[in-house]
């Protein structure tokens, strides 16, 4: 009997191999989503707001129904609501369309509204045929650990610990001088700072401001005496 070598059995198996792929189904990426709503506050007053849910079908078939479901914070609850009907269990909300609604063409719009008690927006929503989206309007956390390097006698490298932030990885900073804006950079946590006075302490606090715009409390105040 004859013995098969290695390169032999490496042979056979890389034709197995060719024909397993030549015979594989096709890599399939995931669909976009059909439908896309979008929630803004439309109108606010002291204890309450109005807002408004439009959904989108951004696909090209017709949709034919759609449910919004979203979680609000013990102080706030719908009150009022429109162009839905409104199942509710606790903090959680769900918004599924009337007869006359449910039906949307590809690029077309439907939107629904509520009235809120209370100032707290969603915290989290669902489309059962898409992506629900909400403003974004949490601030980033404070910037810590303020502190200096490079002293001169008319600069200073201004320097922090990052902020972080519920969507955004890349913040925004904002500089105040003596209570006066004094420069901005973006992403990064130290800023060399010009144009100080000798022998003048000068105090510094720096905030945070993502992308919505949302911006975190100036830190707490850090005092450097610049060198003669």
């Amino acid at each position: 009997m004859r013995r098969r070598t290695a390169s032999s059995v490496l042979s056979i198996a890389t034709i197995l191999g060719a024909i397993a792929l030549l015979f594989a189904p096709p890599a399939t990426a995931m669909p976009p989503a059909p439908a896309v709503a979008d929630f803004r506050q439309t109108t606010s007053w002291e204890g309450g707001y109005q807002g408004a849910f439009t959904i989108t079908n951004v696909s090209s078939f017709t949709l034919t129904s759609w449910t919004v479901s979203i979680t609000l914070p013990a102080d706030t609850t719908v009150s009022t609501h429109w162009d839905a009907t409104l199942t509710r269990d606790g903090n959680w909300y769900s918004f599924r369309n009337q007869g006359y609604n449910g039906t949307i063409a590809p690029g077309a719009s439907v939107t629904f509204g509520l009235v809120a008690q209370g100032a707290s927006q969603p915290r989290t929503c669902t489309l059962n045929q898409g992506i629900c989206t909400l403003p974004d309007t949490a601030a980033p956390t404070v910037p810590m650990g303020v502190h200096f390097a490079d002293i001169t006698g008319s600069s200073v490298r201004l320097a922090w610990s990052a902020s972080s932030d519920d969507r955004d990885t890349v913040l925004t900073y904002e500089i105040s001088r003596d209570g006066l804006p004094a420069g901005s950079t973006v992403g990064l946590t130290s800023l060399l700072m010009t144009g100080l006075q000798p022998s003048t302490p000068h105090v510094f606090r720096v905030r945070a401001r993502d992308a919505a715009g949302n911006t975190s409390a100036y830190s707490a105040p850090a005092v450097v005496p610049v060198l003669a």
